[in-house]
């Protein structure tokens, strides 16, 4: 396998991993508040934005001495690009990707999140994307 290719799994692993969690924490959001599980096409438009979207760049954290890639699957939904680009990957074009899924999937994130920084407490560390981003090349060999 050449680097290239190495690169492109790895990034498909990330995502894979994240979306799994993020994806039945969600399903199981809209079974007990909806009584109704997502449609598949719903999961696929979402899988198929965060393909195109996560992960995209990378930013060397000299801290740590390890890089640190991004937008996450997280940062993406919370910040509406990903709910935004399963839209356009959602049935037709004049069809809506349903408002209750796009809530499930930001309380799910914006509750992970929240649990990870009571985890942290408090703890250092480089995590402001906004930073990264000015330092950041793409990840060419990833996409």
């Amino acid at each position: 396998m050449t680097a290239a290719e190495d690169a492109k799994q790895q990034r498909q692993d990330m995502i894979d991993m994240e979306l799994t969690s993020i994806l039945d924490a969600a399903r199981d959001f809209c079974l007990e508040h909806y009584e109704d599980d997502m449609e598949e096409e719903a999961i696929d438009a979402i899988k198929s934005a965060a393909k195109s979207l996560a992960y995209r760049k990378k930013y060397f954290d000299v801290m740590n001495d390890t890089f640190v890639y991004f937008p996450s699957c997280q940062a993406l939904i919370l910040s509406r690009d990903l709910i935004d680009e399963a839209q356009n990957n959602y049935y037709e074009a004049e069809d809506e990707f349903p408002a209750e899924y796009a809530k499930a999937l930001r309380t799910v994130v914006f509750d992970k999140q929240k649990k990870e920084e009571d985890a942290k407490n408090g703890e250092g560390g480089l995590n402001d994307e906004e930073f990264m981003e000015k330092l950041a090349m793409e990840w060419h060999e990833a996409l």
